[in-house]
């Protein structure tokens, strides 16, 4: 392949989820902001709030991206397949001269404030402060910060990519005393730097390790929807759809609770971690990771390692090549078959990899039942409570509205939908 490349449940609702909650009606409403009106709001609302005194401010851009089939990239170097979002979001850093940093999202009337040089913060703060560690480890000042953003919290790591990689946009260029935007375009150098310390910083703060997926897919510039992406070689490949061939797409979320989906993948990423070892001590001994079985017998490994895992194996080599077969469909505008792979991604991930929830189930039963209605498929993404819906443009409202229909004792909290 002709790939481009880059370098080498919650308890109460957390004071920061309020601003998303705000976009998510913003975006419901099917208002998408241009780039420059983003930042606009973004360094107006850090004036309203903080005043005009401290440092000169640096504003950052990044377009938000999904993944369709792309979470099995946390646990090895396999191929993933995301979706490029309309939404957005934008930041504005400056130093201050106070003793904490304090944050502004647009929505809340809380100011957030933390140490930002305490990387044991909660939330957001602490991911902020793992990224000013891997920008200056000796810094000791504190910032003022606003953002303003339309992409869900509940996509989890698709979310935090994209927080991640705005924040250093606008950082590296502060602590460098540059003043102003930073240049647009970046130099594969400067990508490379980025993503480094982007997939160091969130790596940290989740505890284990973070695909490089989901930083590439924020750092690429491209127009085309779909973007594959090799983890193991950093590269990746824009995949545009034919004329004509319009694809809608929806979101369905229930719960923007990040942690409980961090947490949950602890386990599993120790059971990826065995699988591969069991591998190598049942006559594959020559695999070094999960992809190296892309051309080999699935069902051959499969029966060589303990019964115990063998569903793990499964779920992961399987999700890989379905990558693939994504990316077949795209080209053929086969979303027929596109919507089928997703419906077996998700069959599998409540079966072999345990995600999944009552609702899930449920979103997932709704799908198959509006087939004849336009509605192609449904998958997880982001190991948590959110699904992306592939279907006709004109048949996806009603869905939508159908989801936000569910009776109150499937959920405790109040599903959102939206159109993206």
């Amino acid at each position: 392949m002709d790939f481009r490349k880059i370098g080498t449940e919650e308890s109460s609702t957390p004071s920061f989820v309020g601003p998303f909650l705000y976009a998510l009606n913003r975006m419901q409403a099917n208002e998408v902001l241009r780039p420059s009106q983003y930042i606009d709001r973004a360094q107006q609302m850090l004036t309203d709030r903080f005043g005009n005194t401290g440092s000169d401010a640096v504003v950052a851009y990044n377009q938000g991206m999904v993944g369709v089939i792309a979470d099995h990239t946390h646990y090895f170097a396999g191929f993933a397949l995301l979706l490029r979002l309309k939404q957005g979001m934008a930041v504005v850093v400056r130093y201050n001269d106070g003793e904490v940093s304090r944050v502004a999202l647009e929505g809340v009337n809380t100011i957030i404030e933390f140490d930002a040089r305490n990387r044991s913060e909660d939330g957001l703060p602490g991911l902020f402060a793992h990224l000013l560690h891997e920008v200056d480890p000796e810094e000791s000042r504190q910032f003022d910060v606003s953002l303003v953003g339309a992409i869900p919290t509940g996509l989890g790591a698709a979310f935090h990519a994209a927080f991640a990689v705005s924040i250093l946009k606008a950082l590296n260029p502060l602590l460098k005393s540059e003043s102003g935007s930073p240049e647009q375009g970046e130099s594969e150098e400067e990508k490379s730097a980025l993503r480094d310390q982007a997939l160091s910083a969130l790596s940290s703060w989740y505890g284990r390790s973070f695909s490089p997926a989901y930083v590439i897919a924020c750092l690429s510039e491209h127009e085309d929807p779909f973007l594959l992406v090799d983890t193991g070689s950093m590269e990746y490949l824009p995949i545009e759809i034919p004329p004509g061939a319009k694809l809608g797409w929806g979101i369905i979320e229930w719960s923007r609770d990040w942690h409980s989906a961090i947490t949950s993948s602890h386990p599993r990423m120790k059971v990826a971690g065995l699988v591969l070892k069991d591998l190598q001590k049942s006559g594959f001994e020559s695999i070094e990771s999960l992809r190296d079985l892309e051309h080999q017998d699935l069902e051959k490994a499969i029966e060589a390692i303990p019964r115990r895992r063998r569903a793990a194996l499964k779920h992961l080599v399987s999700e890989n090549r379905n990558v693939q077969k994504l990316v077949a469909a795209i080209r053929k505008t086969d979303w027929q078959f596109f919507g089928g792979l997703m419906m077996i991604s998700q069959a599998s991930k409540a079966t072999d990899w345990d995600t999944t929830s009552s609702l899930h189930e449920l979103v997932t039963n709704k799908a198959e039942s509006a087939s004849l209605e336009g509605i192609f498929g449904v998958v997880q993404t982001g190991e948590g409570s959110c699904m992306l819906v592939a279907g006709q443009p004109f048949s996806l409202p009603a869905f939508l509205d159908s989801i936000r229909e569910f009776p109150d004792v499937h959920t405790s909290h109040e599903i959102e939908t939206f159109i993206i």
